[in-house]
């Protein structure tokens, strides 16, 4: 058995379309919803932190360095 996942919600007609063209290729497709929703949690990271972990400086230093130019 193979799964195939979408990892975001797909409108009804999308779906069907997908169906019936598994259908047309003689792919038994068969139709699963998973009642669990994803939600996607808000964080305040920023990729650049790890860049200035070694140094003692922090955000607002950073800008009152910066436009002090």
């Amino acid at each position: 058995m193979t799964q195939l996942i979408f990892k975001s919600d797909l409108d009804k007609n999308k779906l069907d379309a997908l169906l019936h063209f598994l259908k047309t290729w003689n792919i038994d497709a068969e139709l699963k919803t998973n009642s669990q929703k994803v939600t996607k949690k808000q964080n305040n990271f920023s990729l650049a932190a790890g860049i200035w972990k070694d140094y003692s400086m922090d955000a607002k230093e950073l800008r009152a360095k910066a436009w002090n130019r």
